[in-house]
């Protein structure tokens, strides 16, 4: 509770303290032996008018001196002077991982064909013809991680080497030649389509290529016991036949077929048939996926903390207050390094006394205006998507060009602080990436993101009519002016100026030095009201805004029965609403430079006091 000495004590002794009365003393007794002293002063007495400084509603909030830490406090004044309902939480970063696709030990099939070359007398050289020798080579994989659900293409980078060479047992011949115009294909099992397979020749003196066929620019000469190699460095792979690539979730095969066609030679060395056991072959090593073009489900497990709500000032704390906000807004700040639209769901729960509300449920999980979604971003480079989820529309909140959205959300949002809770939770967090197709670079260790996510309650104290606040202020500290005086009663008037865009109405009790109510004395509001108004004055005290309204205000002090002694000060109880306003007042957020004065105070005391003077 706090204490503030709105009424300046001394108004009340001004004309009625002992040095007053000085001159009605006979300075011959000796006050010192067992005279009473007691003096009655019969009659209503009035005590000169007086007033107090302009008040600013940052003095009477207090929010300064009400915690160790102004900026845990639920109300806080942002830049402009306004106050706002205001708390913060941040999740840990959520690490988002994609693991590696490493092809591991790709498996060969060599195949063997015999070429047959006939001897024909007078020819240098003999030929036999090559006709769609075919080998399979087939990379598979049946681990892959579930975090890709399909892949259209891969980019990968490794050499493998085409290989023909003829064995040991061929007859009669220490060599051949592959002519001019031999090509050497390479096709998935199955393909329809062209381009299967992004290539580049590392020899493009002997070869030239075309699509993913192989020519022989020159001639190439296999000697027995050697191999001729033609490396090709493969740089991607798409467009797979049914059944290939990532065909089930886990599971990733490729069969490639690679066909050797064209004709080959041997020298004419005249011993008869010349037969040649071509072995059609290749070497390929284990290799990974560097990038891949596909549909992704990584597991983003956002977790944000409650939002506690930390020191609520008394005027918004006292039970059966509703806070009929204009506008309240949550604000979630997503940071999103993952080159993956996220779209986020979740319900935002309300706890009150350990109770948990109806969830408010957030986002949604087809693709509409109350979709939340984490737009793409990179390493280093996320993007940040910003969501406002308001009472009412914000138009001024809506830039979809800088990833900025405003979902109104009705009351909904408005009771979540209808009553001030204890605290805001965001749970059930689901966050899955669009179902359509990314490019990932997962490289030799995979992905690795991290995705930021900050959220806050805000809401400029800027009413509505359901608006009703309760909450106490005591003056006090009049003991030390005031003792030896005894007052059967008293009226406290007093002009009201207002600038604070709410109606307060109030009543009062008369409290003693000890702060006890006395049982047996009445404060009873005789004009108790206070028209909103409107007045803002800047850190100068220069009036910014001045529509202030000015209400009289009337408290009369009696005592009921024996004497009221020690009297101390009030305890003045509040109730604040927002109804009848004008526009302006209604749509003015409450600013730390709106004012109140109390002017013109007077004080009659009725009956007469008396005075101990002993």
């Amino acid at each position: 509770m706090n204490k503030r000495r709105l009424i300046p004590a001394a108004l009340w002794v001004t004309a009625i303290s002992p040095l007053f009365f000085a001159s009605c003393v006979d300075d011959s007794y000796d006050l010192s032996k067992d005279i009473d002293m007691t003096v009655t002063i019969g009659g209503n007495l009035s005590i000169p008018g007086s007033n107090t400084e302009e008040f600013t509603l940052d003095q009477i909030m207090d929010l300064e001196d009400h915690s160790d830490n102004p900026e845990d406090s639920v109300i806080r004044v942002d830049a402009n002077g306004d106050y706002r309902l205001l708390q913060k939480e941040s999740s840990d970063p959520t690490d988002v991982s994609i693991d590696p696709v490493d092809i591991d030990n790709p498996v060969c099939e060599p195949t063997t064909t015999t070429l047959d070359f006939t001897t024909v007398a007078g020819t240098a050289d003999l030929e036999a013809e090559v006709e769609d020798v075919t080998m399979h080579f087939t990379f598979e994989k049946t681990d892959v991680t579930t975090d890709i659900v399909s892949i259209s293409s891969a980019g990968v980078d490794f050499v493998a080497n085409l290989t023909l060479r003829f064995d040991e047992l061929s007859q009669n011949v220490d060599e051949i030649t592959l002519k001019s115009g031999f090509t050497i294909e390479m096709r998935m099992e199955g393909q329809t389509e062209a381009n299967n397979m992004d290539l580049v020749l590392l020899n493009n003196n002997d070869y030239e290529l075309d699509g993913q066929t192989i020519t022989f620019k020159n001639a190439q000469t296999i000697r027995k016991g050697e191999t001729l190699r033609v490396p090709v460095r493969f740089l991607g792979i798409q467009n797979f036949p049914e059944g290939q690539g990532l065909y089930e979730p886990g599971h990733f095969l490729m069969k490639t077929n690679v066909i050797a066609k064209g004709k080959a030679s041997t020298a004419n060395v005249g011993v008869g048939n010349v037969q040649v056991n071509l072995v059609n072959d290749a070497e390929v090593p284990s290799f990974t996926l560097q990038e891949v073009t596909g549909i992704f489900d990584p597991d983003v497990d956002i977790t944000v903390d409650p939002v506690t709500v930390n020191d609520v000032p008394d005027f918004l704390d006292e039970d059966g207050n509703n806070l009929d906000l204009k506008n309240p807004y949550i604000k979630l700040t997503i940071s999103n390094e993952t080159p993956l639209d996220v779209n986020l769901t979740a319900d935002i729960i309300r706890v009150k006394d350990g109770q948990e509300d109806t969830p408010i449920k957030i986002g949604s999980t087809t693709a509409d205006r109350d979709s939340i979604v984490l737009y793409a971003g990179a390493e280093n480079r996320p993007t940040v998507s910003t969501y406002y989820l308001s009472r009412e529309a914000m138009p001024e909140y809506d830039n979809p060009s800088n990833h900025i959205y405003n979902i109104e959300m009705g009351d909904d949002i408005y009771r979540l602080i209808q009553t001030i809770p204890d605290e805001i939770k965001l749970e059930n967090i689901e966050a899955k990436a669009l179902d359509k197709e990314y490019t990932v670079s997962l490289g030799e260790d995979g992905a690795q993101y991290v995705v930021n996510t900050d959220y806050e309650i805000n809401a400029a104290l800027q009413f509505g009519e359901q608006l009703h606040i309760a909450y106490k202020d005591t003056i006090n500290d009049w003991g030390g002016d005031l003792e030896d005086i005894t007052i059967d009663s008293a009226v406290v008037e007093m002009d009201a100026i207002n600038g604070i865009p709410l109606n307060f109405k109030l009543d009062a009790q008369a409290i003693d030095v000890n702060g006890y109510v006395y049982p047996n004395v009445t404060v009873t509001p005789e004009q108790g009201t206070i028209a909103a108004g409107l007045k803002i004055t800047d850190g100068n005290g220069t009036a910014t805004v001045s529509e202030p309204t000015t209400s009289k205000v009337v408290l009369k002090i009696a005592c009921k029965s024996g004497e009221m002694a020690d009297l101390d000060g009030l305890i003045i109880n509040f109730e604040a609403d927002a109804k009848n306003l004008t526009p302006e007042q209604r749509n003015a957020t409450l600013n730390k430079g709106m004012t109140l004065k109390l002017d013109n105070i007077r004080i009659r005391i009725e009956g007469g006091v008396t005075v101990d003077m002993n």
